[in-house]
C-alpha cells in the first residue's frame, strides 16, 4: 500500500514538474484566432511568417460555421506582431502577416480576428514588407513637412498680432483648415492615431500663439 501511495505520489510529482516546466515555457506567448472564408492548406504545425522571419505557429484549425478559425501561437519577442488591423493571406503551409499599413494596438490573449480577404489585402499581406521602406521614407517627408510647417506658423505669429487681431485670426483659420485637411487625409488612409497626434499638436501650437 505504501509503494502504490509512493508510486502515486511520484506520477503527481511529475505532471506537476511539466505542467510547471510548460507553463514557464510558453509564459510571455500569446494565442489568437482568425476567422478565414477558406484556411486552404493551412494545418497544426505551420508557421506564422512576418516579412519571412517566424514570430508564431499554427495551433490548430477548427471549422466554425462556414468560415475555418485559425488558433495561432506567437513567441515572447514577437507578441506585438499582430494588431487589430493586421493583414493576413495563406501561402501554402504557412500563414502570412503584414502590419506594414496597420495603427492598431498589439492584440490582447485570446483575441478573435477577421481576416480581410480581398485581393489588395491578401496582396499586401504578402508583400507588403518590400514597400515598407518607401512608406518609412514617405513618412519621415511627411513629419519633415509638417515640422517646417509649425515652425514657419510660430515664426510668423508674432508679425500676424502686430497686424491686428483680425490677422490674427484670419492666419490662424488659414492654419486651421490646413491641418483639417491634413487629418482628413489621414484618416481617410487608415491612419487614425497619426490624425489624432496632428490635432493635439495644432491644439498645443494654437495655445502657445494665441497667449
Amino acid at each position: 500500500m505504501r509503494r502504490l501511495a509512493s508510486f502515486i505520489f511520484l506520477i503527481l510529482l511529475a505532471a506537476g514538474v511539466w505542467f510547471g516546466a510548460r507553463w514557464f515555457a510558453h509564459r510571455g506567448e500569446i494565442k489568437a484566432t482568425i476567422l478565414f472564408d477558406s484556411a486552404g492548406s493551412l494545418h497544426r504545425g505551420d508557421p506564422v511568417l512576418e516579412d519571412g522571419v517566424q514570430v508564431g505557429r499554427v495551433l490548430r484549425v477548427d471549422k466554425i460555421d462556414d468560415r475555418d478559425a485559425v488558433t495561432i501561437r506567437l513567441s515572447r519577442e514577437h507578441r506585438r506582431a499582430v494588431v487589430s488591423d493586421s493583414l493576413f493571406s495563406v501561402d501554402k503551409h504557412a500563414l502570412n502577416v503584414s502590419s506594414t499599413f496597420a495603427v492598431g494596438s498589439p492584440v490582447e490573449d485570446g483575441a478573435i480576428l477577421h481576416a480581410r480577404e480581398d485581393r489588395v489585402s491578401r496582396w499586401l499581406a504578402r508583400h507588403g514588407g518590400a514597400v515598407k521602406p518607401l512608406l518609412d521614407k514617405m513618412r519621415v517627408k511627411a513629419d519633415e513637412l509638417i515640422d517646417r510647417d509649425f515652425a514657419q506658423w510660430t515664426a510668423d505669429a508674432p508679425t500676424w498680432k502686430q497686424q491686428g487681431s483680425e490677422s490674427l485670426r484670419a492666419h490662424v483659420d488659414e492654419v486651421r483648415q490646413r491641418v483639417a485637411k491634413a487629418e482628413s487625409d489621414l484618416r481617410a488612409a487608415d491612419k487614425a492615431e497619426e490624425a489624432r497626434k496632428l490635432k493635439e499638436r495644432f491644439e498645443k501650437w494654437l495655445d502657445e500663439v494665441t497667449r
